[in-house]
C-alpha cells in the first residue's frame, strides 16, 4: 500500500473511531514512540501496584507489534464490555486471581474459594502469593489485550488489539499528543489500539 493510500485509509479509520462514544482524541504512534512505550512498560511492570508485584503487559506488547498503533484518548463514556478479563494474577502458570465484572462481585463474595481484595479483583483463597513468588518470577500480573466488537466492524482494519498502558506510558502519550486532546479532564484515560490494514 503506497503512502498516500495508507494515509487516506488511516484518516477514514480515525474518523470512524472518533465517532465511538467516549473517544475524545486519536493519533498514530510512530516507530520511535512505540519503542519508548515498550521501554516504559518494561520498567513499569517491575513495580506493579506500588511495589505489590511485577507484571507482564501482553496487551501493549501486541498493540505495538501490529502494522499500525494508535492511542485512543477516552472519557468515562467509553465502554469496555464488562465480561472481559483484562487482568489476571498468574502463579506457576495457573490463574489464581482475576479482575471482576462489577456485577459479579456479589457472586464471588459467596464463593468460598475466592477472597475479594478490592472492588475489582478476586484471588483464590489457597493461592500462595508473597514477595518471594513475585521475586522468583513464578507470580506476576498479566494484562491482556482485548478485542471489542465495534472495532471489528471497521472494514479497513483487521487483527485489532486494544490494550491498557501503565500510568508512566499514559503520561508519555499525553505529552506526545497534547495537541490532539484537551488534558483538562481528570478522568481522561488512554488505550492503545494496534491493528493491521485489510
Amino acid at each position: 500500500m503506497n503512502t498516500i493510500i495508507r494515509k487516506e485509509v488511516l484518516e477514514k479509520v480515525k474518523i470512524k473511531i472518533m465517532n465511538f462514544k467516549g473517544v475524545v482524541g486519536v493519533a498514530e504512534l510512530n516507530k520511535e514512540q512505540c519503542k519508548i512505550v515498550a521501554q516504559l512498560e518494561e520498567m513499569a511492570m517491575k513495580n506493579v501496584f506500588g511495589g505489590l508485584g511485577c507484571g507482564k503487559n501482553k496487551g501493549v506488547k501486541e498493540s505495538i507489534s501490529r502494522e499500525v498503533t494508535m492511542v485512543l484518548f477516552t472519557n468515562i463514556y467509553f465502554e469496555i464490555p464488562k465480561d472481559i478479563n483484562v487482568m489476571q494474577l498468574i502463579n506457576k502458570g495457573e490463574v489464581v486471581g482475576m479482575s471482576l465484572d462489577p456485577n459479579k462481585i456479589e457472586e464471588f463474595k459467596k464463593d468460598k474459594k475466592y477472597v475479594i481484595i478490592s472492588d475489582f479483583f478476586a484471588i483464590k483463597r489457597d493461592a500462595k502469593i508473597n514477595h518471594d513468588t513475585f521475586a522468583s518470577g513464578d507470580a506476576y500480573f498479566l494484562f491482556n489485550g482485548i478485542q471489542i466488537y465495534h472495532f471489528s466492524k471497521i472494514k479497513e482494519i483487521k487483527d485489532h488489539v486494544l490494550s491498557f498502558p501503565s500510568p508512566p506510558t499514559f503520561d508519555f502519550l499525553k505529552s506526545q499528543f497534547k495537541d490532539v486532546v484537551s488534558l483538562s479532564d481528570p478522568q481522561l484515560s488512554g488505550l492503545l489500539l494496534g491493528f493491521n490494514l485489510s
